[in-house]
């Protein structure tokens, strides 16, 4: 095992004050790697897709359990995805999971928050500016006491406006 393969097991076990997984230039990557683990452990039971589907950093795996890309390649396109988002300023925006489907979210969003993602019929992910979706994720709760609304430990607003990178504006 080679000293960088050790430094990212140290991160993935680091105590949450401690480790810095959550930063998108070691998240994606470690995510990369075990979508790609994941991929490569269904094989070994002859499971292999007929289709592949990702979403976000999820297109990376898809390309690799397709045969597109190497998991070599899986691993760099990662990198170098969570490097790019370094350019963006961390200090604008914040995710949100959400545990409702879309037409029962969507009359609650406002200027500067978006619907990131539609995982499934009863799940979505907002993006967008901090304090509003800070607002939206509170209304919501206070509306729907018994569904999940939790804030995504990420260090940006992937999938909004606010992760316009600085020289793309």
């Amino acid at each position: 095992m080679r000293e960088s393969d050790t430094q990212y097991i140290a991160q993935i076990l680091a105590a949450k004050k401690s480790s810095f997984i959550n930063q998108a230039e070691i998240s994606q990557p470690c995510c990369t790697a075990l979508q790609v683990a994941l991929v490569n452990l269904l094989y070994t039971y002859n499971i292999k897709p007929e289709v592949v589907l990702g979403h976000s950093s999820g297109e990376i795996a898809a390309a690799y359990a397709c045969g597109a890309i190497s998991s070599r390649e899986a691993i760099i396109i990662a990198y170098y995805r969570g490097k790019v988002m370094l350019d963006v300023d961390a200090s604008v925006g914040h995710m949100a999971a959400i545990g409702l489907g879309l037409k029962v979210v969507e009359p609650f969003l406002r200027p500067g928050v978006l619907v990131g993602c539609e995982n499934s019929p009863k799940s979505v992910t907002l993006t967008g500016d901090t304090e509003a979706l800070a607002e939206v994720s509170k209304t919501i709760k206070e509306a729907h006491p018994d569904a999940l609304v939790r804030a995504l430990l990420v260090n940006r607003a992937y999938h909004s406006r606010e992760t316009t990178l600085p020289n793309a504006r």
